[in-house]
């Protein structure tokens, strides 16, 4: 018991369990975030289905935003502050949803 509470008594305890709740907070907020910035017929999806996307931003996008979109799809344009990703599995589309840079996800026209 005394090693816990030598833990939680020494800075470097102290700012360990801050980080570690502000990144709890961190991963509670963009899971709760995530379902409202989909459109609302991307929310039933069938598990190995592949979608195109239409990836807004709140800025025009820039390289390293590109280049992180690509990780889920291939890349089919950007414009303005729109990225278009085609093939996206069904698993990764709630993932791109949980970056905290999209502003919103619906199907590419």
């Amino acid at each position: 018991m005394s090693l816990v509470r030598s833990f939680f008594g020494s800075t470097g305890g102290k700012t360990i369990t801050i980080l570690l709740v502000l990144w709890l907070a961190f991963q509670a907020w963009t899971a709760l975030t995530a379902p409202a910035k989909l459109a609302p017929e991307l929310h039933d999806l069938q598990p190995g289905s592949r979608v195109d996307l239409a990836v807004e931003l709140n800025f025009p996008p820039e390289r390293f935003h590109i280049l992180e979109l690509q990780e889920y799809g291939r890349l089919a344009g950007a414009r303005e502050n729109v990225v278009n990703l085609r093939r996206v599995s069904a698993e990764d589309v709630m993932e791109i949803a949980r970056i905290y840079w999209v502003k919103s996800v619906s199907l590419r026209d």
